[in-house]
């Protein structure tokens, strides 16, 4: 399979939920690049200077990612809002929950691009007329970790 990750750069904007050192770790197990930022306004700061294939923003950060989520998707961004891995779980369930995280963060670039192709060649418009509006974001369930 060939891997989605690889060579992408990921921005992670931490709030008060996320660890981000467990997605640092999977992310650069899949061959990513992934760049922290500590709040907004360093998130803001960082998507003006760099270009970012994909982004994970913590839930904690709650109405403070509404501008963030916007501009993200203003750039063709796909992001996830995640409150996992946590600072409560243990480190396996940590990594057990970046590597959920990063598996889908895959899944949407892979989606992403074949969106793109198919847009390229006429398809998407044509034929698959929901591809046209995806959406670029995903919401992980906490129960699942």
């Amino acid at each position: 399979m060939h891997n989605k990750l690889s060579g992408k750069k990921v921005l992670i904007v931490k709030g008060s939920l996320l660890v981000p050192f467990a997605l640092e770790m999977a992310l650069a197990e899949r061959g990513s690049k992934a760049i922290t930022a500590t709040n907004i306004i360093s998130a803001f700061s960082l998507i003006e200077r760099e270009r970012f294939d994909a982004a994970v923003i913590d839930k904690g950060l709650h109405n403070e990612a509404f501008d963030l989520c916007a501009e993200l998707k203003s750039f063709d961004i796909p992001y996830i809002l995640a409150n996992a891995p946590h600072e409560l779980q243990r480190p396996a369930a940590q990594m057990s929950a970046a590597c959920d995280i990063v598996a889908e963060l895959a899944k949407r670039l892979e989606t992403r691009e074949l969106a793109r192709e198919q847009s390229e060649s006429g398809v998407a418009a044509a034929r698959y007329p929901a591809v046209k509006g995806m959406a670029s974001m995903a919401v992980l369930d906490p129960a699942r970790f």
